[in-house]
């Protein structure tokens, strides 16, 4: 990794660019008990700071490959806005204006890149699940007069698989071929996804296999 630093240094320094120590984070992922930490990744002599989690376009990411605190961070943003709807409320507009207030302002924070993170554990679920229900509890709405933000985060997964196998060069297709060992076809029709083999938990609520299996239920 050092290595691949000084190169990335390298072609900055050769582009007239400068990359910005502070703003560089160090992330190390592994999931093996016996293997040692590697040592710190430098820039010009400046360490890189090593974390656990860190922000990328959007989407807080773990060392651990979990989404905890992206969630609590989302859940957190999303309710730090229900004051809107509470001036709606308190102003006496009418529900659709509050439910309009929180499609278009809280929902979608709750939402943004779900199809990356969406197979959370129900415990997760459920914590995302309380906003959208205490946002309709404090528009005096009833629970089911949305669709679950877990039905409509399977629903986004199964659009953005479909987007992907529309465009042939995407490189996320390349995932979705090589797990078929024969020709022939078992109950399935050859439109179907291929189905992803999984080992792990982890590789199954990724966003490839789990894609493939709510498209072919």
């Amino acid at each position: 990794m050092q290595e691949s630093t000084n190169q990335v240094m390298n072609w900055a320094n050769d582009n007239k660019m400068v990359v910005n120590p502070k703003k560089t984070k160090d992330m190390w992922i592994s999931f093996s008990q016996s293997s040692p930490e590697p040592p710190p990744i430098q820039t010009d002599g400046i360490e890189i700071e090593r974390v656990n989690s860190f922000k990328l376009l959007g989407v807080w990411v773990q060392n651990d490959l979990k989404w905890n605190t992206h969630v609590c961070k989302i859940t957190k943003r999303a309710n730090k806005l229900l004051f809107l709807l509470r001036e709606c409320r308190k102003s006496f507009l009418p529900p659709e204006i509050g439910l309009l207030t929180y499609t278009s302002k809280i929902r979608p924070i709750l939402e943004y890149a779900s199809p990356v993170w969406g197979g959370i554990p129900k415990y997760l679920e459920v914590e995302i699940e309380r906003v959208q229900q205490r946002s309709l509890r404090i528009l005096g709405l009833e629970k089911d007069t949305l669709p679950t933000l877990k039905e409509r985060r399977d629903k986004a997964t199964c659009n953005e698989l479909k987007r992907i196998v529309e465009v042939p060069n995407n490189p996320c297709n390349r995932f979705l071929s090589g797990n078929k060992n024969h020709t022939y076809e078992l109950r399935r029709t050859r439109d179907s996804t291929p189905r992803q083999l999984s080992k792990t938990r982890r590789h199954s609520t990724s966003f490839i296999p789990r894609a493939c299996r709510l498209t072919n239920s």
